[in-house]
């Protein structure tokens, strides 16, 4: 892009430089062809020169102080080939053009010309610096944008554990002989889920209303398999069915519950469910795994605040106090 806009550059100063004379001065054209020649030759070296000694001054990552400091070397290296064009333009006049040119005009054209030449090419110069960058910066949002979707894709996918798949499947094998009626129904609610998955690949937000449907069926499943020894109680009024919140975001901490605690008689697990104060609560007793110490993996709870933080300036808040471990999820309104 950079040598595009060279040639280019090139090209208009040339043309620029070159044509207002023969307008006027068709009889001294030989000597305006000298002078663009020399200009199309400064051109070139001031080029080559920014490629060597200023490239730097374009740099997005560098110090400002940095740039500016190369901006100025930059600028003050363009006056200087202004000046040595100015004076080849008057000492050609001089030599080539008849006593009776009017010097003053020379002269004139000379500063103008002479000096805005280089500033042209920075002007220009930077111009298609700017749109080379515009596009490559596009094109790195656009392929970072693409790497975001694939990864909450996976991401939302691994929410839901492997493991649960897997201990889904022997408990259907387990009810199938004892109650058919039971196991179909289990296998409904089971492909509900992995359906719902799937379909909320590309959404980022969902109604409440959809997130408790899929948790009540998350919760049916979860239950067929401990039993009483599982409660899973929702108490949200209607009021906060709209309300938005991240796909599989109550199922998770639903799921990380059992995960990582003891379901048994002695010691069954409770789940709570609520909405207070513009947050969904999501609250359950500890009874921690003996087996499990402190490898517990954060990737949902990750994955829940980072999803959040796009949509709301509120804080996902985690307390464990007296016995309970509890998530607060904001909701979002909007």
């Amino acid at each position: 892009m950079l040598k595009r806009g060279f040639i280019i550059t090139w090209l208009l100063v040339g043309i620029t430089i070159s044509i207002p004379p023969f307008l006027f001065l068709i009889e001294l054209s030989m000597f305006f062809l000298v002078i663009s020649f020399t200009f199309l030759i400064f051109i070139t070296i001031q080029y080559l020169t920014q490629l060597r000694f200023f490239r730097n001054s374009y740099g997005i990552g560098d110090g400002k102080k940095y740039l500016l400091t190369q901006f100025k070397k930059e600028v003050l290296f363009s006056f200087a080939v202004g000046l040595i064009q100015v004076f080849i333009i008057s000492i050609t006049g001089y030599f080539a053009l008849p006593a009776s040119y009017d010097f003053k005009m020379l002269n004139i054209y000379a500063l103008c010309i002479g000096l805005l030449q280089p500033f042209l090419l920075i002007f220009l110069h930077r111009l298609f610096y700017l749109i080379q960058q515009n596009t490559f910066l596009k094109k790195e949002v656009h392929s970072f944008q693409k790497l975001s979707k694939i990864t909450q894709k996976k991401t939302l996918q691994d929410l839901v554990s492997p493991h649960f798949l897997f201990n889904s499947l022997n408990t259907v094998a387990s009810i199938t002989s004892e109650n058919q009626d039971e196991a179909i129904e289990f296998v409904e609610k089971l492909s509900d889920l992995y359906e719902f998955i799937l379909k909320n690949n590309e959404n980022q937000l969902i109604e409440l209303s959809e997130e408790l449907e899929i948790v009540e069926k998350y919760g049916f499943l979860i239950q067929t398999r401990f039993g009483d020894f599982f409660n899973l109680k929702i108490k949200i009024s209607q009021k906060h069915l709209s309300s938005k919140i991240p796909p599989l975001t109550i199922q998770n901490l639903v799921e990380n519950a059992i995960k990582h605690n003891s379901v048994t008689r002695k010691k069954p697990l409770k789940v709570i469910v609520e909405v207070d104060n513009g947050y969904v609560k999501v609250e359950n007793n500890i009874n921690p795994k003996k087996t499990l110490k402190s490898e517990s993996t954060k990737l949902g709870l990750s994955y829940i605040k980072n999803q959040v933080h796009q949509f709301s300036s509120k804080e996902v808040r985690v307390i464990q106090k007296d016995g309970v471990f509890r998530v607060d999820i904001p909701l979002i309104n909007h």
